[in-house]
């Protein structure tokens, strides 16, 4: 019998990390609970496949079946909850300015990380008004797209731009590094339908001691409260909110930026 080589194996390996991941992400607030058909046309995988992988996530917990072929997370996740609940905690000096600034403009507050090629939201206060941006806390989104991603691009070695350019064929590394000095000297960064049609934001960055950038602070909402003077308005209260929480520090989140 011909056994398969560390690199077969390596590769087939990643492969069924990946596919469990993809199999994980089809739950969320919204669809706490998913049957076995909603789950193979979620993750696109034949059947057996995907009931091979909900048989292995079952085992130690992380994926429970609390109905005749319907799943959801297991209560392993608790762990991992509390771990990543401490790990990236925004402090409660970020927080406290956070709030203020959703106060002061009515919008969504958001604090966005870089973590390779996504942007991730790390902490965010809700808007007040009923129609209001929609952004979930830990969900991956595009780094090329969006105010708080021209924020962190302008911190990006070209390594990531180049990478950006490369995982897609309409993204040119040139505009990239253009865009992220533009916004680099501007110290804000507005977008109108950048990301979603309909969807404006401002955004600004917040800095380390040493002046590294570290996140960016945004404030988004439907494009129509996003008018000129309101504009001018949100960059400021936005641009002083950064300063703010510069100054005070993200908490314990800063220690793995």
């Amino acid at each position: 019998m011909t056994l398969p080589s560390a690199a077969a194996a390596a590769d087939g390996g990643v492969r069924s990390v990946t596919r469990a991941f993809d199999l994980l992400r089809a739950f969320d607030g919204e669809h706490r609970v998913r049957s076995l058909r909603e789950l193979v046309e979620f993750t696109g995988l034949p059947k057996s496949t995907v009931v091979r992988l909900l048989s292995t996530l079952s085992a130690p917990g992380i994926i429970t079946s609390p109905g005749e072929s319907t799943y959801s997370v297991g209560p392993a996740f608790l762990r991992w909850v509390k771990l990543a609940e401490a790990m990236w905690e925004v402090g409660a000096e970020a927080r406290q300015v956070m709030t203020a600034l959703r106060d002061e403009c009515g919008e969504t507050v958001n604090i966005y990380i870089r973590q390779d090629l996504h942007r991730i939201c790390v902490a965010q206060v809700e808007g007040t008004t009923t129609v209001r941006s929609v952004v979930r806390v830990g969900e991956p989104y595009p780094m090329t797209g969006g105010a708080a991603a021209r924020v962190l691009l302008g911190g990006c070695p070209d390594t990531v731009l180049d990478a950006l350019s490369e995982q897609d064929a309409r993204v040119d590394a040139r505009d990239l590094r253009t865009g992220a000095a533009s916004t680099r000297e501007a110290g804000f960064a507005i977008t109108h339908g950048d990301r979603e049609l309909g969807a404006s934001a401002v955004a600004a960055p917040i800095t380390a001691a040493d002046g590294r950038l570290l996140a960016a602070l945004s404030m988004s909402g439907p494009t129509s409260r996003f008018t000129a003077d309101r504009v001018t308005q949100y960059v400021d209260a936005a641009t002083k909110a950064a300063r703010q929480i510069s100054a005070v520090g993200l908490g314990t989140v800063e220690a793995f930026l």
